[in-house]
């Protein structure tokens, strides 16, 4: 009797184990893949590197890889770049903003590359960069009130600002948001 009453227990415990693994399962699989396909409130990871999280309209990504950040702002930033602040977000439309640091031995090809792709310094041009102990600050734009504008990047607005703290390095901002 106490034997039957045991194996019954066991029976009834690895029944209520199996329920459990098969219960749990479905929910294992939807965490796993739901940010993938665009569940609400699910993360996922770009091929890049980039974790974002999916909302209603979207999805938002903070704290990019430098791979993204070239791959969203379609730009080329040299491989020691130090990314201080980043945040993309995707609706029907993007918005990116990133701050980097450019390392010394990596400035001048840099600002080339970034004369190439979006021009030159346009004067008085308002940033959103924090300019406090920033020299020769240069932003780069182009403003939806200019149709003349030929851009490459003509359906993107974009500012990109550089200068150059007290110790020497580039710092560079990039905003740029779908018009």
């Amino acid at each position: 009797m106490a034997r039957e009453r045991r194996r019954r227990a066991a029976r009834i415990l690895i029944g209520i184990g199996v329920m459990i693994v098969l219960a749990a399962t479905p929910f294992f699989i939807l965490s796993k893949y739901a940010g993938g396909w665009g569940v609400p409130y699910f993360s996922f990871v770009t091929s890049r590197g980039t974790t974002c999280t999916n909302d209603f309209t979207g999805y938002t990504c903070d704290h990019l890889t430098r791979a993204d950040i070239e791959w969203w702002g379609d730009l080329s930033l040299p491989t020691g770049t130090k990314i201080l602040s980043s945040h993309y977000e995707s609706t029907h439309d993007f918005t990116l903003d990133a701050l980097v640091e450019i390392p010394v031995a990596d400035q001048k090809h840099t600002l080339a590359e970034l004369q190439k792709s979006f021009g030159g310094c346009v004067a008085d041009h308002p940033t959103s960069m924090d300019t406090t102990g920033v020299k020769k600050l240069c932003v780069r734009a182009n403003d939806a009130s200019d149709p003349m504008n030929s851009s490459p990047l003509s359906d993107t607005l974009y500012e990109v600002s550089t200068g150059y703290r007290a110790n020497g390095a580039l710092v560079l901002n990039i905003h740029e948001q779908s018009r």
